[in-house]
């Protein structure tokens, strides 16, 4: 009878042969069999890949089962589940990512269905099919939880530094193996297309990793690390922070400023921002609220229309969110730089809009906000390009 060691070196070979992205996978998997101390009834994983196997649950699996339980339980880290656990219950959460892996293991699985099959204590449920590991805890019932792998997830496992340091709450060694998971991911997906052909992986395997690895990024997210890095301010993970109740600054054109706000925003009322006023406006008055800073905005099409500073209410300032005429925000520059504006400029457009052929010298920094379907109105300055939904591309 071969050792739970053997049995796992086994699986492995077996897995790079047939399921290469799976078998890949387990490449990163640094296992030991589980002792009195570990308290592993099943087997458990760490942030870095070690894997314990409780020697006794080993032996009622057969060879098909031992595989799933190896592809199970590499996934936990390759797919991100103590970065994404954040505030939630630790088990609910290991929970809800056990049904998600389960799914991806058990689309391989029946393109090997006497090869891969998983134990009787595993969790599945084909209504939780395209959904994530969030959207299923949120999910689940509450109260009695199914039992699972018993709790598999388990930071305190690791042997390896990083893999301790996150254990222990450590961000940055959570966030080096989150980019190691992520690079040894890509490389599994493009091990398994080399021998066995492109669009070989499932349907619902691919979307996962194109999200795994090329995550989408809201224009929000972009914006708070841009201003945070730019304004001078110290940077903050972007949450929405209570709305203030502070009366809008006056409207005062043509005023030359000595106290100058850290954030100018510039506003292209031609047209092509109609309907978006509040929910962006809102958006960016929390952020530069949660960083610290102060903002104007600059209304304009061909022409400024309102220029208002010290913004403490952004809902007062929709009515003067007007325009419509042509595109140009030339006017706009032409103030910044007549004043010698030291602050950065954030510029929603749809890029259909005239501007100066560079940038005014005294401003720290752009960012071009471009509407969906719109483009870059100039060489300089950084552009993000927002879709539909507001998730970003670089322009």
């Amino acid at each position: 009878m071969p050792t739970t060691m053997e049995r796992f070196n086994e699986a492995r070979v077996w897995l790079n042969t047939r399921v290469p992205f799976l078998g890949y996978m387990t490449l990163k998997l640094k296992a030991r069999v589980a002792t009195e101390l570990d308290g592993v009834p099943t087997a458990g994983v760490a942030p870095d890949g070690t894997l314990v196997l409780n020697e006794k649950f080993m032996e009622t699996l057969d060879d098909a089962e031992f595989r799933f339980v190896m592809c199970h339980e590499v996934l936990h880290p390759a797919l991100g589940f103590w970065a994404r656990q954040k505030s939630r219950d630790s088990l609910g959460f290991n929970i809800a990512h056990d049904f998600a892996i389960n799914l991806i293991i058990d689309a391989f699985a029946k393109q090997h269905p006497n090869h891969i099959r998983m134990p009787k204590v595993g969790l599945i449920d084909s209504k939780y099919e395209g959904m994530s590991a969030e959207e299923i805890y949120d999910a689940l019932p509450k109260g009695k939880q199914p039992g699972g792998m018993g709790g598999d997830c388990r930071g305190d496992l690791a042997e390896s530094s990083d893999g301790q340091a996150a254990g222990r709450g450590d961000q940055a060694a959570q966030n080096n193996l989150d980019r190691d998971w992520r690079i040894h991911t890509e490389a599994a997906r493009q091990v398994h297309e080399t021998a066995l052909g492109k669009g070989s992986l499932p349907a619902g395997v691919q979307k996962i990793l194109d999200e795994l690895l090329d995550p989408k990024v809201h224009w929000s997210t972009v914006l708070s690390q841009w201003l945070g890095e730019n304004a001078g301010k110290q940077d903050f993970t972007y949450q929405r922070p209570s709305r203030r109740s502070e009366s809008v600054g006056e409207i005062l054109p043509g005023i030359v400023r000595s106290d100058l706000p850290d954030v100018t925003i510039l506003w292209d009322t031609s047209g092509s921002m109609s309907g978006q006023e509040v929910a962006i406006l809102s958006e960016v008055a929390d952020i530069v609220d949660e960083l610290g800073l102060t903002i104007r905005l600059i209304v304009c099409d061909c022409t400024i229309h309102a220029d208002v500073d010290r913004i403490d209410n952004v809902e007062a300032l929709i009515p003067h969110v007007r325009g419509g005429g042509g595109s140009s925000f030339t006017p706009a520059f032409d103030r910044l730089a007549e004043e010698c504006n030291t602050s950065v400029v954030v510029a929603f457009t749809d890029g259909y809009i005239d501007v100066p052929a560079l940038q005014p010298d005294s401003l720290k920094g752009v960012l071009w906000v471009i509407t969906d379907r719109g483009q870059r109105p100039a060489s300089w300055g950084r552009a993000i390009q927002l879709d539909k939904d507001g998730y970003v591309e670089e322009a």
